[in-house]
């Protein structure tokens, strides 16, 4: 289940570059500007949960999409999981909308629909490349009132969004990780992402960080030491916000040249 590894608050769909310190992947928050676009003739209505749609990765960068809908039975690359409400007095600017009491509480209840959508345990669904993207009202939207806040999973590619499944209530119950869905990262792209793209780590383990206060750097450090097989060169953590909601997972990759 796709995150931002070393807990640092910034967008968890939005496109990061990373630095590999001490095999730990690092987020850095790519600023993008919440710019106001041309008015449209009708202002869209919210989304529904089930909606499948097919956008690209430009799209999947943004703070808003209202693409075209798709059938959930043909290609598409995101499904709306979850839609909740933004947390009062949250204005339409990067800084209102990443500030802790409105980021935790889009964050949780993303992590949280991924988690249903996947199914299966916390090991293969950390292990693999899915993630959810969030995004919010347009400026049209947001004049009209509009306040929600929409959860979609996605398949990251390196660069692109992989086409999800069409016939799976849940898409890692009771099927094994392949290439498509297994988890890998590079030295230059924060992740993880589909090992489909080229990468030079793939998630091969993952175990349950003890205690119940969210570890130092350190601390994971030596549990990773403790738990993951030798051949790992990286490793990726939970988020404050995972944790918050009881995923103490941590994954393990070795560095491969598949």
């Amino acid at each position: 289940m796709s995150r931002l590894r070393a807990g640092a608050l910034a967008p968890a769909q939005k496109p990061m570059t990373a630095a590999l310190i001490l095999g730990l992947v690092i987020g850095v928050f790519s600023l993008i500007g919440l710019t106001a676009t041309k008015a449209d003739a009708a202002v869209p209505p919210k989304p529904t949960v089930g909606t499948c749609y097919n956008y690209g990765w430009t799209a999947y960068a943004g703070w808003s999409q209202t693409g075209k809908k798709v059938s959930c039975s043909s290609a598409h690359t995101a499904k709306t999981i979850a839609l909740g409400t933004l947390v009062a007095g949250t204005t339409r600017t990067e800084a209102s909308i990443t500030r802790e009491a409105s980021f935790s509480h889009i964050s949780k209840t993303c992590i949280r629909a991924l988690r249903g959508k996947l199914g299966s345990t916390y090991s293969k669904r950390n292990q693999s490349a899915y993630a959810f993207a969030f995004f919010v009202p347009t400026v049209e939207q947001f004049k009209a009132g509009q306040r929600w806040f929409r959860c979609d999973v996605v398949l990251p590619g390196k660069d692109t969004l992989k086409n999800l499944p069409t016939n799976r209530a849940r898409f890692l119950e009771g099927v094994s990780l392949t290439q498509r869905t297994r988890g890998c990262l590079s030295a230059k792209f924060a992740g993880p992402y589909s090992c489909l793209s080229s990468h030079t780590y793939k998630s091969i383990s993952a175990f349950k960080k003890a205690g119940t206060t969210y570890p130092t750097q350190a601390a994971f450090e030596r549990a990773v030491g403790a738990n993951c097989p030798s051949r790992t060169r990286a490793y990726s953590t939970p988020t404050r916000y995972e944790w918050q909601t009881g995923d103490r997972w941590v994954v393990c990759y070795a560095r491969t040249t598949s």
